[in-house]
């Protein structure tokens, strides 16, 4: 077994955070840049869209790295986007909008489900989530300085 195997391993999931909120940020920015289309029941407005996060295992190729502990022939190695879904339980707003082209006889469209303040906290919590995968990055970093700096 290459000693060596796996020393960069923190890199890589903390990277795989960064990678996933980065997608997460792609998706919160598409809200918000829909926040005020409109539309109507034949055509719909646009649909808030919101991501779930799964985390990434990898088998641990047969050696028992953990000596006996249960679930151990598999271990995670970072997080993934694994789907974006449109949020379908928020309703439609109606907004009142006369002699627009998509208002209905009582001259209402439907506006997207989004929320802009729940979009802000999704900002927050995701440069949240960036500063914690980075202080991880550092934190790993620097025991890996101690270490090398033992062997010395």
């Amino acid at each position: 077994m290459n000693p060596m195997q796996g020393v960069f391993r923190g890199f890589d999931i903390a990277t795989s955070g960064l990678h996933a909120e980065m997608q997460r940020t792609e998706i919160v920015a598409a809200n918000l840049s829909n926040l005020n289309s409109v539309g109507n029941s034949a055509n719909p407005p646009y649909r808030r869209r919101a991501v779930i996060f799964d985390e990434i295992m990898r088998e641990t190729g047969g050696a028992d790295p953990f000596h006996g502990i249960k679930g151990a022939e598999k271990m995670n190695v970072g997080v993934k986007v694994s789907e974006v879904f449109e949020d379908e339980a928020t309703p439609f707003k109606k907004i009142s909008l006369p002699g627009h082209p998509l208002a209905d006889e009582d001259g209402m469209v439907l506006s997207p489900n989004v929320d802009l303040f729940k979009e802000m906290v999704d900002l927050t919590v995701i440069e949240r989530s960036f500063q914690a995968n980075l202080a991880a990055m550092r934190s790993y970093r620097s025991m890996l300085q101690d270490t090398l700096r033992h062997f010395n």
